[in-house]
């Protein structure tokens, strides 16, 4: 991907976010036409990925869709002999791994600074870099 279709993405997810989409949403949603599916679907799918998986304790939703975009591009979809799992896991953790080093921590309420009042990355900022993420491990051909 180039770095202007990145932008344009980025640009794309925080529209959404705008829009009241959830953070998994917007991300999940600014990758549809990559993954074959409507973006109705996978407004669907995500959303109870947001606010951390549901609440605060959990994954940022914005990285969360890391693993649901990671499925959706990488499954076989072979139902008798599941066989892609580990090729999809292994780029979920490269997402993971790549925004918990960039901005300290997956889990949403540490990132907003809750408990501490230290803000780690606001949801804009986590919803950018998570398109960046994962454009370039998933989509960077």
């Amino acid at each position: 991907m180039t770095k202007d279709s990145i932008d344009a993405r980025v640009l794309t997810a925080l529209e959404k976010h705008s829009k009241g989409y959830n953070c998994a949403q917007s991300v999940s949603c600014a990758f549809s036409d990559l993954v074959d599916l409507d973006e109705a679907t996978i407004f669907r799918i995500t959303e109870g990925l947001g606010l951390g998986m549901g609440s605060t304790d959990g994954t940022c939703g914005a990285i969360s869709a890391a693993a649901v975009l990671s499925g959706l591009k990488l499954s076989t979809g072979n139902l008798d002999a599941p066989n892609s799992k580990a090729i999809s896991y292994e780029n979920s953790k490269a997402c993971m791994d790549a925004f918990k080093e960039q901005n300290g921590s997956l889990v949403c309420r540490e990132l907003k600074g809750l408990d501490t009042q230290k803000v780690l990355r606001p949801c804009n900022d986590c919803i950018a870099d998570a398109v960046k993420i994962i454009s370039e491990q998933l989509f960077d051909e």
